[in-house]
């Protein structure tokens, strides 16, 4: 029904009030609510207000994102290739809808886009190529780019021999969509990107409601251990992994190489963490994994939002088919983090084959497993409760770069 005719509906002698009105149109899809901003300026003026949107977003079913690789002959897009954002049911895996980021349809010149990070119904995109970042909401089809960073060349190809690390968050008190970069350089042994999160590193945060990047500068996050010299740390950011916002704060999961004197030789020490930035304070902080993983070489495959919770995916480095899922179950209270999952995927009843063999894509919201074939276009879930797996097919020219849960908003509408 027509937000007008809901509103004053005299000749059907009926009037519903306006909380019921509002009750109704905060259970609507994004689409059909920003529709409505056309019927008054009063309703156009509620639904724009941040906490309408909030209310609103919270309201929406949660799905799981996927970001798939396409070729142009597949969708008849002119470009080589792109990114095709899957909305999917976090139930059965059934395809909801899809999205192009338009950017693609625009461009016929190369571009490397890099999945930043999902929060509020909003995706955060980076151009490497173009030094460009993108918000972007895909359910009512709205983009921004941002204004170039203080520390990335502004010129497209322009050199820089620093490497940049990006995160991105809603902050609600503020209603602010912020940005992060983090800049780093690359190991000359490793040749991988390392030096990021250690004091005086270059970081700036973007502020959507001022349109502007600032500078800042990263303190000392290790200087408690004396164990080394800070100065000698080596910082990794895990390949592939989105920063993800849990308690109103970004993070990203990091290796951490610290050199320490065995007898008389200087060996490398590896172990695995979380550097956190709270959105409100926008202050830095470690947050360090289990302590009954310290005695235990582990690697720290990916971290997620669980229910609410800062979750840990885990595997020790001697065995990759063995995963842990850890929880923290109070946020920043580091011995409440609790062991949710243990596993063998290789002894567990999934529909694998001697050719099919499946490593761990993600956690969904709802705590299932998402797995993926080592082969191109087949995935699987776990369910932990009933200790089962399914198959779930997808299409075999696709290649999955990233999931996250989303869930539709009206932000940046």
């Amino acid at each position: 029904m027509p937000m007008a005719m809901m509103v004053n509906n005299s000749s059907y002698g009926c009037k519903l009030p306006r909380e019921i009105i509002e009750e109704i149109v905060l259970r609507l899809d994004a689409k059909s609510v920003t529709r409505f901003k056309c019927v008054s300026k009063s309703w156009l003026s509620r639904i724009s207000d941040p906490s309408f949107m909030s209310c609103h977003h919270k309201r929406q079913v949660p799905r799981t994102l996927l970001g798939l690789q396409f070729l142009d002959d597949v969708l008849g897009i002119n470009e080589d290739c792109g990114m095709l954002c899957s909305f999917r049911s976090s139930e059965n895996f059934h395809e909801i809808s899809s999205k192009v980021f338009p950017i693609y349809k625009l461009r016929r010149e190369n571009m490397a886009m890099a999945f930043v990070g999902s929060h509020y119904g909003v995706i955060c995109w980076v151009d490497k190529i173009h030094n460009c970042v993108y918000l972007w909401n895909p359910t009512i089809e709205k983009h921004k780019k941002l204004p170039p960073s203080p520390y990335t060349p502004s010129e497209p190809g322009s050199f820089s021999p620093l490497l940049t690390l990006y995160g991105f968050g809603y902050e609600p008190l503020t209603n602010d969509f912020k940005v992060v970069a983090a800049c780093g350089g690359k190991d000359t042994e490793t040749r991988k990107c390392s030096n990021f999160f250690q004091t005086c590193e270059q970081v700036s945060l973007y502020s959507l409601n001022s349109n502007s990047w600032k500078t800042m500068v990263m303190p000392d996050l290790f200087s408690s251990d004396q164990d080394y010299d800070s100065t000698m740390l080596r910082i990794f950011p895990i390949n592939g992994t989105a920063s993800v916002v849990v308690s109103g704060s970004i993070h990203w999961p990091i290796t951490i190489v610290r050199p320490q004197l065995r007898q008389e030789n200087l060996v490398k020490v590896y172990s695995d963490g979380v550097v956190a930035f709270d959105l409100s304070s926008e202050q830095f902080k470690l947050i360090n994994p289990p302590s009954s993983l310290n005695n235990e070489v582990f690697y720290v495959r990916s971290i997620y939002n669980l229910c609410g919770c800062l979750s840990l995916l885990t595997s020790p480095s001697y065995l990759l088919s063995c995963i842990e899922i850890w929880v923290m179950k109070k946020y920043g209270v580091s011995n409440s983090w609790t062991k949710h999952i243990s596993l063998d995927l290789v002894d567990r009843s999934l529909p694998s084959s001697p050719r099919n063999t499946f490593q761990p894509l993600g956690v969904l919201h709802n705590g299932n497993l998402l797995l993926e074939s080592r082969y191109r276009g087949t995935l699987a879930f776990y369910d932990p409760r009933s200790d089962s797996g399914r198959l779930q097919n997808v299409c075999p020219w696709e290649q999955v770069f990233y999931f996250a849960t989303y869930a539709e908003s009206i932000f940046l509408s």
